[in-house]
Order: structure tokens, then sequence, then C-alpha cells
């Protein structure tokens, strides 16, 4: 019987448990579509039904976001990154009061997350974003067509920008926002997070996506297997409860025999069966030693008698002949002796410690055996002399063969080395293969030369600066159009302060659009074709020359085009410029401004004032303090309010007053009413006799008390 069979029973009902789990999974997803089930999907049917919404206006995060078909290796790193993000709900305005009295109000009974939508405006896009090549937001796909999908992006790529690499030296280079394909992940601050524990990894846990065939068919594999388990356990329950029952009888039966028998002696029959064993190995011992004994003696009865029979004649005849033969040996071992000899003399002396050294067996023989071994080790060296002659002709005909080959080499070898042909015509022809040593002396020239390590060494430097260069190529266009962008912004903070109308106060914002170009297209592809995959390039030995002549040479060829690069390399050119005025209030649009010539002359002179005061603005690093500031702000404006309507010359003045401006105002006597009201100070001119110039400096009051005195008189 064996008894180390055991079930945890406690574990079949965690199976039954498991099983319906699946099942209640299996039919959600069926029902939803999407990869998240459970609780928090049964939280969002209550939610949405109580507001009133669809599931695509009230969707989790993780329905709009899934790991692209080959970038799967990443998809476990992936799911532990934006897991969480994932089970988010998007409640959009409209539904958001709602929702928050709905959660207030009732016990979830489970935890749910929810992100909160105002919309999504283009102006968002001007900010500058740093996303890698290898960044996780490069390995995902957003669903298409969806309202949310571009706010959706936006707060990946900010949030969520980590940079997937595929070892620890690359990993380690990283101060922050760094996942390995195993999970390590690398936070800011010094955090880092390994989750390796079952549920974590399980695919079927996965929530990411909007098909959910996948995860239930990985469910279903899995329903399977614990169904089959369920089958298992049940029987193994069912032999449990029959070895219980024999356990039961067992003891029944224990029981008896402990009535019958009350002392250990009674039942004791291995003790005796022991003593029995060992007396029969006794017996056989002796037994056996007894026969070899008997066998001895016999044998040496049979010597004593052989010997008792041989008579004084037999052992003299015996010496004799063993004397002839030692006689006749003697005499063929000198004959042997003197052979040799005369044949090591004619030969002289030689070192044969190198021969010792390689046939160590002939050093051990005996003198028996010497013709023997002889005749083997003569045969042998036959053999093989043989072997070095037929390998000698075979290398011959290599080597005539190569001779010819090396000296009429293919076309494609001259046409690549011109002077091939008259290099090696010195060489000796095939015919002439005893001097095969020109041809080794050349190959040891070469060698020394090494000319294929500097062509290789020179080669490489070359490549190896090309690819840097043109990444610092593309750098320098990358930054040139970012800092287009950033100026831009920088002069909207300006201009969101500018009042451009009163009634209502709006303010003017810049907006600059990338232009249709199929010319700057072209380039920007070429440039980004230019930059080198180190992984595939170094993946074979002429990866970077490869790269050289596929992707940078086509570029630097289109350089050459002066027309071209002019056109495509002026980055300002790349976009087009318009101005928007928005309501202050509100923010919402009201006007676009593309092009002056469907402006009157004031509303031209009013655009550009706007414009290049919020220039001025960002120039001086003027503030909202203003008079407080230290910053120099000094502006002259000359004769700025000739052929103008006094409105838009007096907004000038109010806007270099909002900018907080110094400003030095030239103008004819007749337009000071226009500035009047807004100066402290006036430097009068005045021109006597037409040939002397005086000049008056007092302050704006005195100036208009002198006037009022004259205009009195």
């Amino acid at each position: 019987m064996h008894w180390n069979r055991l079930v945890n029973l406690t574990g079949f009902s965690s199976l039954v448990l498991q099983s319906d789990e699946i099942v209640a999974t299996i039919q959600a997803l069926q029902k939803n579509k999407n990869n998240i089930s459970g609780k928090e999907a049964e939280i969002r049917e209550n939610i949405i039904a109580y507001v009133g919404a669809t599931k695509e206006e009230v969707p989790f995060i993780g329905e709009l976001i899934k790991v692209r078909e080959d970038e799967k290796e990443w998809e476990l790193s992936i799911e532990k990154i934006l897991h969480n993000f994932a089970l988010r709900l998007i409640v959009p305005d409209k539904y958001y009061s709602k929702v928050n009295e709905y959660v207030k109000k009732t016990n979830l009974n489970g935890r749910i997350v929810y992100q909160r939508y105002r919309g999504f405006t283009s102006l968002d896009s001007f900010t500058v974003k740093s996303i890698s090549q290898n960044s996780l937001v490069n390995k995902i796909e957003f669903k298409e067509k969806n309202l949310y999908t571009p706010w959706l992006e936006d707060i990946i790529a900010n949030q969520y920008n980590y940079s997937c690499v595929n070892d620890l030296s690359e990993f380690n280079r990283y101060d922050e926002r760094a996942i390995t394909k195993e999970g390590l992940v690398k936070f800011g601050k010094g955090k880092h997070e390994k989750d390796d524990r079952p549920h974590i990894s399980k695919r079927e846990n996965y929530v990411l996506g909007w098909d959910n065939k996948e995860k239930i068919s990985n469910l279903k594999k899995n329903l399977i297997e614990i169904q089959s388990s369920q089958v298992t356990n049940k029987k193994d329950i069912a032999s449990i409860y029959g070895l219980i029952k024999e356990l039961g009888n067992l003891k029944d039966d224990c029981f008896s025999i402990f009535s019958t028998y009350t002392k250990y002696d009674d039942i004791d029959w291995q003790t005796y069966a022991n003593q029995i064993q060992e007396k029969e190995d006794a017996k056989k011992k002796l037994e056996v030693t007894n026969d070899r004994v008997k066998s001895l003696q016999e044998q040496l009865t049979k010597v004593r008698d052989a010997l008792a029979l041989l008579t004084d004649a037999d052992i003299k005849n015996k010496n004799k002949e063993i004397f002839q033969l030692e006689e006749i040996v003697i005499k063929e071992i000198i004959r042997d002796l003197e052979f040799n000899k005369k044949l090591l003399d004619s030969i002289g002396t030689k070192d044969t410690s190198e021969f010792e050294i390689l046939n160590l067996e002939l050093s051990n023989i005996d003198f028996a055996d010497i013709k023997v071994k002889q005749t083997e080790f003569q045969k042998n060296n036959a053999s093989k002399l043989k072997e070095l002659e037929n390998s000698n002709e075979s290398n011959e005909r290599k080597a005539i063969k190569l001779i010819s080959e090396f000296k009429n080499p293919p076309i494609e070898i001259t046409d690549k080395y011109k002077d091939w042909r008259s290099d090696v015509n010195r060489l000796p022809d095939s015919n002439n293969i005893d001097l095969l040593g020109e041809y080794q002396t050349f190959y040891q020239k070469l060698i020394a030369d090494d000319l294929p390590r500097f062509e290789k060494k020179f080669n490489e430097y070359l490549q190896d600066t090309i690819l840097r260069k043109i990444g610092d190529f593309r750098m320098f266009f990358e930054n040139w159009s970012d800092s287009i962008k950033e100026n831009i912004r920088l002069l909207n903070e300006s201009l969101k302060g500018i009042d451009f109308k009163n009634s209502p106060i709006t303010y003017i914002q810049l907006i600059s659009q990338r232009r249709k170009n199929q010319l700057v297209d072209d380039f920007r592809d070429l440039l980004y074709k230019a930059i080198p995959n180190f992984k595939e390039i170094e993946a074979t030995i002429d990866g970077k020359k490869n790269h050289f002549y596929t992707n940078i040479e086509p570029l630097i060829t289109k350089l050459e085009n002066e027309k071209w690069r002019q056109e495509v390399m002026e980055v300002r050119s790349w976009y087009s410029y318009k101005a928007e005025e928005f309501y202050k209030e509100t923010n919402q649009k009201f006007k676009t401004y593309e092009n002056m010539g469907q402006l009157s002359g004031g509303e031209k002179a009013q655009l550009t004032y706007t414009i290049l005061g919020s220039a001025i603005a960002y120039q001086f690093g003027l503030t909202k303090e203003g008079l407080q500031t230290n910053s120099f702000r000094f502006i002259a404006i000359d004769e700025a309010f000739k052929a103008q309507d006094e409105d838009k010359a007096r907004y000038l003045i109010t806007l270099c007053k909002q900018l907080h401006l110094q400003l030095l105002v030239v103008t004819p006597s007749d337009n000071i009413h226009i500035v009047e009201d807004a100066i402290s100070f006036v430097h009068f001119v005045e021109r006597k006799d037409e040939k002397y110039s005086w000049l008056y400096d007092m302050p704006i009051e005195q100036f208009k008390e002198e006037r009022n005195n004259f205009i009195n008189k």
C-alpha cells in the first residue's frame, strides 16, 4: 500500500471557485468586447446605467490602447507600467456631475478611478516633447477615430515616456523612466521595482486592447486545465476514501492480534531466523575451505610421482639440448649485430632524440620480439611514405590550380583592382611549381604591408565620422524647428497679456502650422533614414557600409543641388503663420488673420503694433510688475501717428502703457494732444528765424499751462 499520496480537499474547493470565476469572466468579456472584467467592469455598467451614457462615451483607458503586434515581446513590461492607468474611466464634462453624484452616494463594494475630460485643443501640441525611438509610446497604438485618442496620446507621452532597453548597460545609462523586457522598472528619484507575482504575469489578467479574443482564448485554456485538475482530484478523493476504509480494516486486525499475543517474544520470529542463517553460512564456508585443501594435496602428489620417474640420463640429455639451442641463438645474434654495425657505420652519427620521443614504444621491446617489431615498423613506414607521396601530388595539383586562378582572376577582381595583373605578372607560372616559394615571399610581403587593415581603418573612420556628423546635422534642424515653436509660445504668453480690442476685450495668439511641401518632406525623410539603427548595422560585417550607400549617399547627392538645398534648409519656410483673436473672458476664438491683404490700413497697423509689442516684451523680459522692475524697456516712436486715425494712434499709446515701456514720442505739435495724457515730460523744439532751434524742457503740467496762456493771449 502507498501512503504518500495526499489530496488537498480545500484545494478542490478552490478549483471549483476558480472555475466559476473564469466562466463569469469569459461571459463578461464576451459581453463587453474588451479585456477588462470583474468588479471594475461591473461598476462601470452601474455608472453608465445611472447617468444614461454609453460605453463608448465612458470608456476605460485600456480600451483605447494596445501593444503593437510587432512589439509583443514588450507586452508584459508595458502591461505592468500601464495596468493601473488602463483601469481608469474617462468621464466627459457632460456626465461629470452625475458620475460624482452616483459615486458619492453609492457603496461601490470595490474601487474605481476616473479621469475628467474637458476637451483637448491643438494648442497643447506646441509643447516640445522628447520622444526617443525606443520609447514606450512607439511600442503601443491607439484606437483610431476616437474622441479621446489625441488627449490620451498626450498624457502617455508626458507621464509614461519610459525608454524600453534591451540590456543592463543601456538601462544603467538612464537616470529615470526605463524598463527592460523582464519587467525591471526604473522610476524617478532612484526608485526601482520588479513585480513577478504570478497573478501579475498571467496573460489572462492583461487589460490593454479593444479586442479580447486572445484573452478569452487564454482563459478557456486555463478553464480546461482547471476542469482537468478537478477530474483528477475527484479520482484522488475516491482513492483516499478507499484507503481510509482499508486503514479501518487494518486497525481492527491489529487490535485482534494485540488481544491474542501479550508478549513480544511470542511473535519475534526474526531473531530466530537470523540465528539459523548465520549457522548455515558458517557451514558453507567450512565446506569450501576443505575442498581447496583437498585439491592442493592431490596436485602435490602428482608432482612427486613425476619427479620419481625422471632418471639422471634424462636430465643430462635435456641439458645438452638446451645448450645446443642457446649456441644457435647466440650465433644469429652476433650475425645481426655485425650487419647492423656496418649499416650504422655507413649512415654515420645521427641525432635520434626526436625519433625516440616520437616512438617511445620501441625503447621497451624484448629481444624475443625484436624481429616482429622491426617488420611491423618497416611496413608502417612504407605505408606512411606512400600516403605522403599521394598527398604531395594532390597538393601540387591544387597549387597549380590556385596559381592559375591567382594570375587570371575573375573580371570583378580586375575591375576593382586595376593593377592586379601587372603586380602578379613577375611571379612564376603554374608550370614552375618548384618556384612556389616566390608566392610565399609575396604573401609575407602583403602581410607585412597590412594594406587591408589601413584601408579598413580609414573606411571605418570615414563611416563613423559621417554617421556622427549626420546625427548632428539632423539635430541642428530639429533644434531650429523647436526654437521656432518655443519662441512663438513665449510670444503668445506676452500677447495674452495685451488687450487687442476693448469691447469686448480680446487678445491675439500666433499660430504656426507645418506647410505642405513635398521637397521639405523628402528632405526630412532623407534625414530620418540617414540616422543609423546601430543594432541593425552592427548585425552584419558590411552594415555601416551598406547604410552609407543606401541612406547617406542619396542625401549628400541631393545637397549638392544648390537650389534644392536653399529651399529645404530654411526651417522658417517649413511653417505657415497666422494670428487668431480670442475673447479674453472665455478664451473662445473670435477671428483668424491669415494675411494682411484682407485688413484695412488701421487694422494692419493695430495688428502690427500688437505683435511688435509682444516681441519687445519678450526681448526685454518684462514682467507683470512693470513699473517695479529695474529692467531696461526704452523705445522711441518717430512720427508714428502720421496718416493714421487717432483711435489707432491711441491704441499704440495704450499698448505701450500696458507693457510698462519707457516711451519717447517724436511728433509734430498738432498731434501732441493724442499723447499728452500718457506722458510726463515734454521737450518742445521751436525754430527761430529759420536758422536756430530752441529746446524747452518742462513737465507736462507746465506745458499745458504755457499752452493755455498762449491761447488766451
